[in-house]
C-alpha cells in the first residue's frame, strides 16, 4: 500500500481534523486597492490591460476571467503611467512616474530600473512608449531612452533638446525614415539613419507650424496611414489643435476637432483605425480622417476617459477615470469592468471585528475645516468590497441641509456585541448607523444627543471620534461645542458631559477611546495633547465626574510632544501614545485622577550598540494591538513598525521597498482578531498582511490546523488556531517523543515543520498537544506531513 495512503488511513482513524478553507498562507500580502480610477489600456494575447496609479489588472476576453497584477505578485513599484505592448514578446510593459520599468511576460516578471536608479539630474518619468520589433522607445522626462526588450538592457539615451538640454517626451512614432517626438517644447525630428542619435546635433525641431505652435506643447503623435497627427495641447480647457502632417511636408489643422482637448492618439494595431479620447467623449475614425463610431456614454452616464483603444474584437476599451476598464460599444452602450474593491484610495481610520472591515475615507484641512471629501465609507466581508457613496445610495445624497452629499467621513466603529451593525462618524452630518452593511439612519441635532456647532453653519454637527465600551456603549466625540464627549447607551439613551471651564474655548477633539478601566481618552488636535474624563461608572450622575488634561509637562502627562495623532489599549490595560515624536506609554493609566505619578514614558532601545528612543523622530499615525500584545505602528513616512508586548524589540519593519506597501505614509490599521489579518492603510490605499497572531480563546478547542495535510511543496509555516492567549503547544510524533515545542501568539501558534534543530521532519502523523499556562484547559489534534 502506498505511504500517503497509508499514513491516511491512520490520520483518519485517530479523528478528522477540520480543514480551514480560503485563507491566505501565514506571512502573505492581499492587495484592497481601488481599479475604478484607470489610467493606462493596452490590448495584447486576447487580454486587455488595465492600470490605475498603484495597479494593473488583466481581463481575458475569451473566459471574463480578471487576474490582478500587483506589487504582492509581481510589480515593483506604485506611481504607475502607463501601458504598452510588445506582441513579438508576448510582453507588457508598465512604465512609472519615477523611471521605473517592469517588464511581465507570461508568469514571470522582470524589473528594469536603470533609468530610476541613473544619475539624471530632473524628471525621470516615462510618458510614452513606441515599439519597433522587439525594441522600446521610451519617451522620457529628460529625453529618449532606446531599450532592447529581448535583452532587457538599454541601448541608448538621447538627450534631444538644444544642445543636449532636457526636454519631456510624451509621444513617439516613426514615419518614412524620421523619428517624430511629441515634447512640451515642440517637435522634435531626426533621420533613422543618422549615424549617432545620441548626439543633439542628429535633432531639430520643426518650425513650420501654424499660429505659431513651433513652441509646443505637444501631448501625441502618432502615424495613421500615410498621415502623422500631433496633437497642440493648449493652456485653455477644450482648445486643443489636432495637426495633420502628410506627403506635401505641410501641417494643416484638422476642422472637425478644432478646440477639443485631445487626450490621447491610439492607432489600432492594424492601423486601420485612430481612437482620440475627450474629455467626456470618445471618437473614433478610419485611415481618411471619417468619423466611424462616436462613444458619448456608457453605463447610464458620461465617458471620463483617461485613455481609450481600438480592440480587436471592435469595440472601444477605455481606462476610465471612474468606472475603471469599460468596453464600449459606441454611442451610448458599454459596461464597466473591474476587480472587486474599494471605489477610492481614502482610509483615515479602519475598525475590523470578526471578519468584518469599515473604513472611513474622509479628512479635513490642516486648520479642522471640512476638505468635502464624499468617498462615503467603504466596508469588506467575506471577500467582497463595497462603498456606500453618493453615487449608489439615495441616503448619502442631501445629507446635510445644503444639498450635499454625506461629507469628510472621520471615523468608524463596529459593535463588539454585533458585528452587522457599525457606526461612521462625519465632519458635518454626524453619526451614520449601518446594518447588515446598508446605511439605515442618520443620528444628528435633530434626532439624537448629538449638538450642532456653535455659531457655524445650521444643523451641522462635527464628530471624529467612536469607541464601545465593554459594556457595549458607543462614545463619540461632539466637536465644536461645549459638551465634547456623548454616549449612546446600549439601550438608545443619549448622556453629554461637558468638561467645564478647563477647555477654555478650544472645543476642537477627535478621536475616543474607552478604556477597560472605565476612562475615556480623547485627542485634542493640533498641539493641544489629551483629554482623560472619567464618569465613575454613573453615565447619568454628572455630579461624580472627572477630568484632566494631559500635556508634554512633567507631572501633567509627560508627552514627547503635544502633538498627538493616535493611541492604542494593550493587553495589559496601558495606554500607548502616538505623536510627532514617536510613542510614550501610560503604564499606570488609573492614576491619572490620583495624587501619584502617572507621567507616559517613553521606550529605550538597543539598536546596534547604542541606546536610543523608540521612533523618536517618527510621526506615529496609527496603533494597533494583536493578539499577542504586540503593536503594529504606524508612521507618517517610514511605513510600518511591528514591536514586541513591550516595545523593545522591533520584530518587522514594512516599507514601499522591501514590501508591497504601495506607500510609506500609513493613515491608519485595523486587525482582524479571528483570522490575525492586519489592514494597513496607506495615502494610496489598503493591503493586508497575514500576520501569525489571532485573539486568544476563552478555552483551548484546537480549532484548526492549515494547512492540512501538509504537502510536498509547502515550505511555510504551519498554524494552529483557536488556542488560548500564551499557551504551552507541544509537537510529537505518534510515538511521544517531542519534536517542536513553541507558545501561541494570541489564540494561534505557528510551526515551522521542523525539530528544535531546524532541520525539517519527515513524512509522518505529527500530534499537537497543548495547554494555557495555569494547565486548566487543554487540547489536542494532529496534523499529516507528506515530504
Amino acid at each position: 500500500m502506498p505511504l500517503f495512503r497509508t499514513l491516511l488511513l491512520l490520520w483518519t482513524s485517530i479523528g478528522m481534523v477540520p480543514f480551514l478553507i480560503a485563507q491566505n498562507p501565514l506571512g502573505t500580502w492581499q492587495d484592497h486597492l481601488p481599479y475604478r480610477r484607470a489610467i493606462g489600456v493596452v490590448e495584447g494575447d486576447g487580454n486587455i490591460y488595465c492600470a490605475s496609479t498603484t495597479a494593473v489588472f488583466r481581463y481575458d476576453m475569451a473566459t471574463g476571467e480578471i487576474e490582478r497584477i500587483t506589487k504582492a505578485n509581481a510589480l515593483s513599484d506604485v506611481g504607475i503611467q502607463g501601458l504598452a505592448w510588445n506582441e513579438p514578446l508576448g510582453m507588457l510593459l508598465v512604465y512609472y512616474t519615477n523611471g521605473n520599468l517592469d517588464l511581465i511576460q507570461g508568469d514571470r516578471a522582470f524589473n528594469m530600473g536603470d533609468i530610476r536608479r541613473s544619475s539624471i539630474l530632473g524628471n525621470k518619468g516615462i510618458y510614452s512608449v513606441h515599439m519597433e520589433g522587439t525594441l522600446a522607445y521610451l519617451g522620457c522626462g529628460f529625453g529618449i531612452v532606446l531599450v532592447d526588450l529581448e535583452r532587457r538592457e538599454v541601448r541608448e539615451t538621447w538627450f534631444i533638446g538644444p544642445s543636449g538640454s532636457q526636454v519631456q517626451v510624451n509621444g513617439i512614432t516613426i514615419w518614412n525614415d524620421s523619428i517624430y517626438a511629441a515634447t512640451n517644447t515642440g517637435l522634435y525630428t531626426a533621420s533613422t539613419n543618422a549615424p549617432n542619435l545620441a548626439a543633439f546635433s542628429s535633432w531639430a525641431r520643426r518650425s513650420d507650424m501654424p499660429q505659431a505652435m513651433a513652441n509646443g506643447p505637444f501631448n501625441a503623435v502618432a502615424r495613421l496611414g500615410d498621415r502623422i497627427l500631433l496633437n497642440y495641447r493648449s493652456s485653455l480647457p477644450e482648445a486643443d489643435t489636432l495637426l495633420l502632417l502628410d506627403q506635401s511636408n505641410t501641417f494643416q489643422r484638422y476642422s472637425p476637432l478644432y478646440g477639443r482637448r485631445n487626450l490621447n492618439l491610439d492607432v489600432s494595431t492594424n492601423g486601420e483605425f485612430v481612437i482620440i479620447a475627450h474629455v467626456l467623449d470618445i471618437h473614433r475614425y478610419n485611415v481618411a480622417l471619417e468619423e466611424i463610431t462616436f462613444q458619448f456614454g456608457y453605463e447610464g452616464t458620461a465617458p471620463f476617459p483617461n485613455q481609450a483603444i481600438h480592440g480587436s474584437d471592435g469595440a472601444f476599451w477605455v481606462a476610465d477615470r471612474e468606472l475603471g476598464l469599460v468596453r464600449g460599444e459606441g454611442f451610448g452602450e458599454g459596461r464597466s469592468i473591474v476587480p472587486n474593491g474599494p471605489r477610492g484610495a481614502a482610509s483615515v481610520r479602519m475598525d475590523s471585528r470578526e471578519g468584518v472591515l469599515f473604513v472611513a475615507t474622509g479628512g479635513v484641512e490642516g486648520n479642522w475645516t471640512n476638505s468635502f471629501s464624499k468617498e462615503g465609507v467603504h466596508h469588506y466581508a467575506d471577500g467582497e468590497w463595497r462603498t456606500n457613496d453618493r453615487d449608489n445610495t439615495p441616503l448619502l445624497v442631501g445629507a446635510n441641509d445644503f444639498g450635499e452629499a454625506l461629507n469628510d467621513v472621520m471615523n468608524v466603529a463596529i459593535d463588539p456585541r454585533d458585528p452587522t451593525r457599525a457606526f461612521a462618524a462625519s465632519w458635518d452630518e454626524g453619526l451614520l448607523e449601518f446594518k447588515d452593511r446598508v446605511p439605515i439612519r442618520f443620528l444628528n441635532n435633530t434626532n439624537s444627543g448629538l449638538e450642532a456647532e456653535l455659531n457655524g453653519a445650521p444643523n451641522k454637527v462635527n464628530s471624529a471620534g467612536l469607541s464601545f465600551d465593554g459594556d457595549g456603549n458607543l462614545w463619540v466625540t461632539n466637536a465644536s461645542v461645549p459638551a465634547v464627549i456623548k454616549v449612546l447607551t446600549k439601550d438608545g439613551e443619549w448622556f453629554s458631559y461637558n468638561p467645564g471651564g478647563i477647555l477654555g474655548s478650544n472645543f476642537l477633539v477627535s478621536d475616543i477611546l474607552a478604556a477597560t478601566n472605565g476612562f475615556k481618552w480623547v485627542i485634542r488636535p493640533r498641539g493641544n495633547g489629551m483629554l482623560v474624563f472619567n464618569d465613575n461608572g454613573t453615565l447619568d450622575n454628572t455630579a461624580d465626574d472627572s477630568y484632566r488634561l494631559l500635556n508634554n509637562i512633567e507631572g501633567s502627562g509627560g508627552l514627547p510632544s503635544q502633538d498627538v495623532f493616535s493611541f492604542a489599549e494593550d493587553k495589559e490595560g496601558q495606554i500607548w501614545v502616538g505623536t510627532n515624536r514617536g510613542v510614550a506609554v501610560f503604564y499606570t493609566p488609573d492614576a491619572i485622577f490620583g495624587t501619584g505619578n502617572f507621567d507616559a514614558q517613553q521606550i529605550l532601545i538597543e539598536q546596534d550598540g547604542n541606546v536610543q528612543i523608540l521612533l523618536e523622530t517618527e510621526t506615529v499615525s496609527a496603533i494597533a494591538v494583536d493578539g499577542a500584545n504586540r503593536k503594529w505602528i504606524g508612521t507618517q513616512n517610514s511605513g510600518v513598525f511591528l514591536v514586541s508586548a513591550d516595545g523593545r524589540q522591533e520584530l518587522q519593519h514594512f516599507t514601499r521597498l522591501n514590501s508591497p506597501l504601495p506607500s510609506d505614509a500609513i493613515t491608519s490599521i485595523a486587525i482582524d482578531g479571528v483570522s490575525g489579518e492586519v489592514f494597513f492603510g496607506t495615502d494610496r490605499g489598503i493591503l493586508s498582511y497575514r500576520s501569525d497572531a489571532t485573539e486568544g480563546a476563552f478555552e483551548n478547542t484546537c480549532a484548526s490546523v492549515y494547512p492540512n495535510p501538509v504537502r510536498e511543496d509547502h515550505t511555510g509555516p504551519i498554524a494552529i488556531t483557536g488556542l488560548v492567549r500564551d499557551s504551552e503547544v507541544k509537537i510529537t510524533d505518534i510515538a511521544g517523543n517531542l519534536v517542536y515545542r513553541t507558545t501561541s501568539l494570541g489564540g494561534q501558534a505557528v510551526w515551522p515543520g521542523t525539530d528544535m534543530g531546524g532541520n525539517r521532519v519527515s513524512t509522518g502523523v505529527y500530534l499537537v498537544l497543548v495547554a494555557d499556562r495555569f494547565g486548566s484547559t487543554k487540547c489536542n489534534t494532529k496534523v499529516l506531513v507528506v515530504r
